[in-house]
């Protein structure tokens, strides 16, 4: 882990050297953690291949990845741990409307991604005879888009397992192999949409600063923070990170909790709810002026840096193949599929202050990780006080336990192409996706007058 921290920060350092100096990145407002992350990401492959003789350098390498892939999952937790932390005057209960509206746009993508996984399925890859291995098309293949894209790594680990039940152990690599492109699609294509969305107007900022260009602050600079507690007690920073700690905690008891019933939830969504649980405490003691918003911002968007760099840097990119036409398909009509939800349908669906905001968080998951859509939004939103990455987590408690990674994924999906048939099933999800845009349209309607 000691390693794994220095390289990072090391990546980080010549990431921010690179943005300031190279115009071409500038031009693309790449933050120094996606710099870092790739140039880790090349580091590692090199490290881990023929290229490099002996066992060492390989065998270090490996481990780096190892330890990297464990980091994504807990420092998301702290990010949400700091959400409402750093917002004390916002209610739970002002993010639900939003939180409802998030919700159904994370329920059309989902179900949209099957549905078009289907589609091409029976109107292109088994007409024209691309199975992935020259044969057949298994059932499988239906479901590819939204293992990788919108699941991810982990939900293609899972989800392979049910397939591999079914006989098809060959469909977990051909599902991380949709998850590794997503995740760098993902950034790619993100940027791009980040690009056009700040031209367009489209984001609350409106304009580029310039240190959104150098990435160097220049002139006055204002403070990061501000001491709640006597540093020759306690310091400071170290009282805020304290405050943060007890919200991760907090989130994990409720976890623990739900676990009981249900253990299928994502930890940050409780973290999330632990932040709050924790703010809201201090303030009926009468201590919440002790929070500083803004170091806990701070610590957040520290959790954040390093989060990006161990995921991108771990990626695996052994390529599958024999598969690679069927997979290039799908591919190709995921990536419309994606772009088509955040510039019509989220902003169609989602709040009118801040759709954007919410949209790239999303498009980020549905194309990599949650990590991935949180490093989006803070290219425009760069303290995350739109109240967008709240609405993404609240609306997350009636969509994750059920799409992308949840009970239907695993438990309907599968079944339901092999017993009702590609058809049959695509008119299902299909109906159900025009079905769910008809209901956000009216909630939207009804927000708005």
């Amino acid at each position: 882990m000691e390693t794994a921290f220095l390289f990072t920060s090391a990546l980080l350092l010549i990431g921010l050297f690179l943005r300031a100096r190279v115009r071409v990145l500038q031009v693309c407002y790449v933050p120094a953690a996606i710099i870092g992350g790739l140039l880790g990401l090349a580091v590692l492959q090199v490290g881990r291949s023929a290229l490099v003789s002996g066992d060492w350098i390989p065998e270090q390498s490996a481990l780096l990845v190892g330890e990297f892939r464990t980091w994504p999952g807990w420092l998301i937790s702290v990010v949400f741990a700091g959400l409402f932390l750093d917002k004390p005057g916002r209610s739970l209960s002002e993010n639900l409307g939003g939180a409802a509206r998030q919700c159904i746009v994370v329920w059309i993508i989902s179900l949209g991604q099957v549905a078009i996984g289907l589609l091409a399925v029976l109107l292109i890859i088994q007409p024209l005879g691309l199975g992935p291995f020259g044969g057949d098309v298994p059932v499988y293949v239906s479901q590819l888009i939204e293992a990788g894209f919108v699941g991810g790594h982990g939900t293609s680990a899972a989800l392979g397992r049910v397939w591999e039940r079914m006989g098809y152990p060959e469909a977990q690599d051909l599902a991380f192999f949709m998850a590794t492109v997503g995740l760098i699609y993902s950034v790619v294509s993100g940027m791009v949409f980040v690009n056009l969305g700040v031209r367009r107007g489209w984001t609350r900022a409106g304009q580029v600063r310039e240190s959104l260009v150098t990435g160097v602050e220049t002139g006055s600079r204002d403070s990061i923070g501000l001491g709640r507690v006597s540093a020759e007690v306690l310091d400071p920073l170290v009282f805020q990170g304290l405050i943060l700690g007890a919200a991760f905690a907090a989130g994990l008891a409720l976890q623990a909790l739900v676990g009981l019933v249900y253990d299928g939830l994502p930890l940050f969504m409780f973290t999330l709810l632990g932040g709050w649980l924790v703010r809201d405490a201090m303030r009926l003691l009468g201590i919440a002026d002790l929070i500083d918003p803004d170091t806990v911002r701070r610590l957040v968007a520290a959790a954040m840096e390093f989060l990006i760099v161990a995921a991108i840097a771990s990626l695996n990119l052994v390529v599958v193949a024999k598969a690679i036409v069927p997979l290039s398909v799908l591919l190709v009509v995921a990536f419309v599929w994606t772009g088509i939800c955040l510039v019509y349908v989220g902003r169609r669906l989602l709040p009118p202050e801040h759709w954007f905001e919410l949209g790239i968080i999303n498009y980020g998951m549905s194309t990599g990780v949650t990590a991935t859509g949180l490093m989006l939004l803070r290219i425009v939103d760069k303290d995350l006080d739109s109240g967008a990455a709240e609405n993404y987590a609240l609306g997350g408690a009636l969509s994750f336990p059920f799409v992308g990674g949840g009970v239907l994924t695993f438990a309907a999906f599968p079944f339901m192409i092999q017993g009702l048939g590609v058809g049959i099933t695509a008119c299902i999800l299909v109906a159900a996706t025009l079905a769910m845009f008809g209901i956000g349209l009216v909630i939207a309607r009804n927000r708005s007058t």
